[in-house]
Formats: C-alpha cells, structure tokens, sequence
C-alpha cells in the first residue's frame, strides 16, 4: 500500500453510530424522495393516457391543464433537486465527521510504530 493511504477498519467504520445515522438520514430520504417523483411521474403519466379529455381543457386561454399537469411536475422534480443538496451538505458534514475520527486514531497508531 503507498505510504499515502491508510488501512480503515471497514467493520469498526460501518458499526459506527455516527455512520448509522448518516445510512439512516440518507435511506430515509431517498425512501421519500424516489415516492413523491413515482407518485407525480404516474400521475402525469396516467392523465395523459387514461384521460386525454381532462388534459386537453384549457381552463385559461393558451394554457391546458397537461401544460398544468407538466409544469407542475417539473417543479416537483426541481423542489427534489434542490432538497437533494441541500440534504447533501448535511450526509457531507457527517461523513467527514465519521472519516475523521478513524483516520486520527489510524494516524496516531501509525506514528507510535
């Protein structure tokens, strides 16, 4: 191994309460994330081929309720995006919280050989 890097402890590291909570945060996350863009996905998806009548109304000049129904779901999938990384600084300050730790004490032992 190049003098460089550091063995990790991959047990000790993914029994680490602090890793458990970030695969926590981040499972639950995308547990709801992926369900609301399924959800608004096979909404949009089932309007246009079950109900080509309802999406063709134009409840105002020029604007129908599928341009409604499109719109909508790009602004769900912009509103994912930006929770996204939002929540990805969060998963960043944990993992380097959890890193640090392990790499100190690696550093330590390394130095008292």
């Amino acid at each position: 191994m190049p003098p460089t890097e550091t063995a990790v402890d991959w047990s000790r590291l993914w029994s680490d309460p602090a890793m458990l909570r970030l695969r926590r945060d981040r499972r639950s996350f995308f547990t709801i994330a992926w369900s609301v863009f399924a959800v608004a996905f096979c909404v949009l998806v089932s309007f246009a081929a079950f109900a080509p009548d309802i999406i063709a109304k134009r409840p105002v000049s020029g604007l129908s309720i599928g341009l409604i129904l499109s719109l909508a779901y790009v602004a769900t999938v912009m509103g994912l995006g930006a929770w996204y990384v939002r929540r990805a600084r969060h998963w960043d300050t944990l993992a380097a919280a959890v890193l640090s730790v392990p790499a100190t004490r690696e550093r330590e032992v390394a130095g008292n050989v």
